[in-house]
């Protein structure tokens, strides 16, 4: 462990949801920015486009522990092997972890219940720091009984870190007296914020429109940014289709449903865009922060309907490229209540109608919104913050 002004060169283990997006960034972003050390775990190494990632990794300088077949075995789901066997995969697993040691602190991205138990392990093995970063479904559509009979692993965390504050509030709700423990809200930086800055400060909006086929005088009115069901895609669809003809010829749906999703209910979304009558882009494969940067742009309202969710980087994305909000009204950011955020807001999906013909006939003002989430969500804001986490952490004594 050394330290030097501004930055802190420390041994990581990074753990938990590690082909993400959201964790390369962070390993990019700030602690190969910071000098770190970082190890992953190579646990799956037979999926493609985990594959991808462990290359990407390791060009950036990552170290990985090797661990044997039978734990890559394990993270197969095709296989589906005896209860011992995975027990005994296990056991593989933490042993070669334990050996790559020791570590300055273990940091675990995306709390789920076995990687908790990893991690909780591994700490008492080693005497070393433990960081948990909860990232919004693990707090939020994880089972109750569950997270309660996790506690006991949780209390053993040195810190706790909260991607937006409904998941601190969350936590202190499910927990009680281990919300007494070292915590608060640490937001992970958005790196498509800066590509929406450049493509917008060289005046690129109109080729960007071009470029993805946007007609002009088209209104791109984006549903949901993945797959899942829980965007609840196509009850906006419906009430998006009851629009009369002069507004709907006006429009052009964009489903981004690259990230997650069964392909039957993707299908269904498309079938449902193709009744509205509306043009629209169906995207399923994917993106680079390039692309996803030019989507924000070309995007004129953006609909989140979603049965649950956290302030997420898709949201904080179209706030900052200018796009007019429309939220759910079940959906109580918590940022929406300390910051003067500008967006509209419907109480049942068949009110959507109604604001899009709003949205329509009235401009509302958004242009605040893209100075509030650079402060919150530009790694030039987030990256002193998690730096001042680290150092608390793993500081002598």
């Amino acid at each position: 462990m050394d330290y030097m002004e501004g930055i802190i060169k420390v041994k990581v283990l990074l753990f938990g949801l590690m082909y993400s997006q959201w964790t390369l960034h962070f390993v990019q972003n700030f602690l190969l920015a910071n000098h770190c050390e970082v190890w992953m775990v190579n646990r799956n190494n037979k999926k493609e486009e985990y594959r991808k990632y462990i290359e990407l990794y390791k060009r950036l300088g990552v170290h990985f522990i090797d661990v044997p077949d039978i734990v890559h075995e394990l993270y197969d789901k095709r296989n589906k092997k005896s209860f011992l066997k995975n027990i005994h995969a296990h056991f593989h697993q933490l042993k070669s972890i334990i050996r790559s040691g020791p570590y300055d602190l273990i940091n675990l991205h995306y709390v789920s219940s076995t990687n908790l138990i990893y991690t909780y392990i591994i700490k008492k093995c080693m005497k070393t720091k433990l960081i948990l970063s909860y990232w919004g479904s693990d707090l939020l559509r994880a089972d109750k009984n569950r997270l309660s009979l996790m506690g006991l692993f949780v209390r053993a965390a040195d810190y706790i870190t909260f991607d937006n504050k409904d998941l601190e509030i969350k936590f202190k709700e499910v927990y009680g007296r281990a919300a007494k423990m070292p915590a608060e809200t640490v937001l992970f930086g958005l790196p498509v914020l800066d590509k929406i800055h450049e493509k917008c400060r060289d005046g690129m909006s109109e080729s960007i429109r071009k470029m993805w086929n946007i007609p002009d005088g088209k209104t791109v009115i984006a549903i949901g940014y993945s797959g899942t069901k829980e965007h609840q895609h196509v009850k906006v669809l419906k009430a998006v289709g009851k629009l009369e003809d002069q507004y709907k010829e006006r429009i052009v749906l964009l489903l981004q449903m690259t990230y997650s999703g069964a392909e039957d209910y993707k299908k269904q979304v498309l079938y449902e865009a193709e009744k509205t009558g509306c043009e629209y882009i169906g995207i399923q494969r994917f993106l680079t922060d390039d692309e996803i940067a030019e989507l924000r742009i070309i995007t004129d309202i953006f609909i989140n309907a979603q049965t649950t969710d956290a302030f997420s980087g898709s949201v904080c994305e179209n706030l900052y490229a200018g796009t007019l909000l429309m939220n759910a009204q079940w959906l109580c950011y918590q940022e929406f209540k300390d910051y003067d955020f500008k967006y509209m807001e419907f109480e049942d999906i068949h009110q959507i109608g109604q604001l899009i013909i709003r949205a329509f006939e009235q401009e509302t003002d958004v242009s605040q919104n893209k100075d509030l989430i650079w402060r919150l969500r530009s790694w030039e804001c987030c990256g002193p913050r998690w730096l001042k986490v680290y150092k608390n952490v793993v500081k002598p004594g």
